[in-house]
């Protein structure tokens, strides 16, 4: 339940039980008096039978001299009283008082006749008003008032019974009221301040967050969310400055070297000596050469940086598929022949999709390139655009097909594969981070590039809303493959 509409019902209840609970105690003590007043009248009747026959005496019903009433006075004691009435409303006598006095009290008509015959149950006393007959002619009224002792004398207990109850229900109330706001609002309140004081001082979570489907447990769960998020956010800014740093360390050891060769060049060509012509010449084309190369490392590392800015937005446009691929993969089958390689290449597809056609030739050129300088001599290289509709090229690694089709997942595969020597796992982990190819380069096991061929072409494939990986087996050689999506309404050609 919604932590709203829960304090709405939780403060209506609270404001309802304890008129409930009086009006229970109410009803229950009206109920136990009635039962006790009737007890009491059962009890009480058979002193009262006697009383009534003497009182039913019409010759009392006159004004006498106090020695008519003499046989009266017998009847009376602590907890029966009693007084007679004339017609008119005079009382002629009262228990307990003088017969003189009693004649000049008077009573209304009204008064005297209200509640004949029924018995009057109040809280100190029981009541009983009958007329006396004589020949059919009402001579007087008698009233007859009996103390309820036992019930007065329970009073001061049934005062405690029913406070001690009075001040159970309120503790028992106030008791469930803390402890239901304790479990839906402190507690959590309390959880919630531990785990924020907790990701301040850095510690790490390591309680279970309770479920819950209220407001304290959506607070929970998106305080969680931009904790993770943050965390996320703070390890991809140290994981971005980690890669600055290496990259500005490697593009400083990469650019040692043309920048080394560059000066004792000028030196020489600047120098004393005499040079002839064509030595001139050569040592000006190493000057542009290496020139060149600063210029590819400065280029490229803008590319890198720029295709890994949240802010920079590719202009994509619609492509054919098969068109587009054909052109794009059969420029590569006269460079491979140049380098005595077997060119393998399958595009199926009859797809559409949304491309920057610049950028993803250069992913395309920066795999395959790679691709080239890893083939041996009279070896095979595969080049392959299969959509996920289509079956694999039967030329793929044999182990990878079902894995190649998982990875697919309802995307166009861009495949990639050489016949050269394996890449060893703990490189393979690491070759999408920028500067490993160079590492490689010189550890003589891949050769070429700045360094971040695979890196940039990784970024453009997430820029594409795709993804790139590479496996590597002996004895078979290597294999990348991009996901390309297939969008919405791009996927099939307009009219069939």
């Amino acid at each position: 339940m919604k932590l709203k509409y829960w304090l709405m019902l939780a403060f209506l209840i609270v404001m309802l039980l304890p008129v409930v609970a009086g009006w229970a105690l109410y009803s229950l003590y009206n109920y136990y008096n009635d039962q006790r007043a009737v007890t009491e009248y059962v009890e009480l009747s058979g002193q009262l039978a006697p009383i009534e026959l003497a009182l039913s005496d019409p010759g009392l019903y006159q004004l006498h001299s106090p020695d008519a009433f003499a046989a009266l006075a017998e009847l009376e004691n602590g907890r029966v009283n009693f007084d007679l009435y004339l017609p008119t409303g005079i009382r002629v006598y009262t228990s307990g008082g003088s017969t003189w006095s009693a004649g000049a009290y008077t009573v209304g008509g009204a008064e005297l006749y209200r509640n004949l015959y029924n018995l009057q149950i109040r809280h100190r006393t029981f009541s009983l008003k009958k007329p006396v007959w004589e020949k059919g002619e009402l001579v007087g009224i008698y009233e007859i008032v009996m103390l309820r002792g036992d019930w007065l004398e329970g009073i001061s207990l049934r005062t405690t019974w029913v406070m001690s109850l009075a001040a159970t229900f309120f503790i028992l109330l106030y008791g469930t009221v803390l402890w239901l706001l304790s479990r839906k609002l402190f507690r959590p309140m309390k959880y919630l301040i531990e785990r924020m004081d907790a990701f301040a001082r850095g510690e790490a979570a390591t309680d279970v967050v309770p479920v819950r489907h209220d407001e304290m447990g959506i607070l929970l769960q998106q305080f969680d969310a931009m904790q993770d998020k943050i965390r996320h956010t703070q390890a991809d800014v140290e994981r971005e400055q980690k890669e600055k740093e290496l990259m500005i360390a490697s593009l400083s050891h990469d650019l040692k070297t043309p920048l080394m060769s560059i000066s004792a060049y000028t030196e020489v060509l600047n120098g004393d000596r005499q040079l002839k012509r064509l030595e001139r010449q050569e040592y000006q084309d190493v000057l542009l050469g290496n020139v060149e190369r600063m210029k590819q490392m400065i280029s490229e590392l803008e590319m890198y940086t720029a295709l890994g800015s949240s802010e920079s937005e590719m202009a994509m446009v619609k492509v054919e598929g098969e068109e587009f691929f054909d052109m794009l993969l059969g420029s590569y089958e006269g460079l491979a022949e140049r380098g005595q390689i077997d060119v393998k290449m399958d595009v199926r597809t009859d797809q559409l999709y949304r491309v920057h056609p610049e950028q993803l030739m250069r992913l395309t050129d920066n795999l395959i390139n790679n691709a080239l300088r890893h083939t041996r001599t009279n070896g095979v290289m595969g080049l392959g655009v299969i959509a996920s509709d289509w079956e694999l090229p039967e030329w793929i690694i044999p182990s990878l097909g079902a894995e190649l089709d998982n990875y697919r997942a309802g995307a166009t595969l861009i495949i990639v594969q050489n016949e050269g020597p394996a890449i060893p796992e703990e490189q393979l982990i690491r070759i999408f981070e920028p500067y490993v190819q160079h590492q490689n380069q010189e550890e003589k096991t891949y050769a070429g590039g700045s360094g971040l061929g695979l890196s940039i072409a990784k970024r453009v494939a997430i820029k594409h809303g795709g993804d790139m990986r590479m496996w590597s087996y002996e004895g078979y050689g290597t294999l990348a493959a991009c996901r390309l999506p297939e969008h919405g309404e791009c996927k099939r050609r307009e009219g069939g």
